[in-house]
């Protein structure tokens, strides 16, 4: 299981927001977690499960990949199913818990047999993306550390998971 991005500048600040951010009256420290699910960094996205690629170089709001992808380690403990969907189209990716494994399917293409892994490898991966995304993004651009969108982003993967949690690291409660 594998969630990863690549960082690309062109596309940093969406449609809409270009006039403002030249001007400098775009405050990264203040934008919602909204604003930033819709319009800014849209980087390539793959996400693979046993060779197949569920997105694959696909341009997402990184932010708003990060988000669903957090929310869904949630929804996988508590009702035992999730969905990653996207902003910009109809593309869901669904998630099944069965025992220890989770089962992927998605509303094109979806493989025969379904992709797995184990929980906690999905736990793992999904902590890894979310915190590279979030220390890049940071690192890129000092006012977002500051933001309050990140600072739910980094604990919403910091929440302690169960007693199945691989996912290691500082963890508050």
């Amino acid at each position: 299981m594998e969630i990863k991005f690549t960082p690309d500048s062109r596309s940093d600040i969406g449609s809409g927001w270009e006039r403002a951010w030249q001007a400098g009256r775009v405050d990264l420290a203040a934008l919602s977690a909204t604003d930033l699910r819709y319009g800014f960094f849209e980087y390539p996205v793959d996400f693979i499960v046993e060779g197949h690629a569920f997105l694959s170089a696909a341009r997402p709001p990184l932010t708003d990949i990060m988000f669903t992808s957090a929310h869904s380690l949630h929804s996988l403990r508590a009702a035992g199913s999730a969905k990653i969907d996207f902003t910009e189209n109809t593309y869901v990716i669904r998630l099944e818990l069965v025992g220890d494994q989770v089962h992927f399917t998605s509303t094109y293409n979806a493989p025969t047999p379904r992709p797995r892994c184990s929980f906690d490898a999905y736990i793992s991966g999904v902590r890894s993306f979310v915190t590279d995304g979030v220390e890049y993004l940071g690192q890129r651009y000092p006012a977002l550390a500051d933001n309050p969108a990140l600072h739910e982003l980094r604990a919403l993967v910091q929440v302690p998971m169960g007693d199945g949690d691989a996912g290691g690291g500082s963890e508050s409660q």
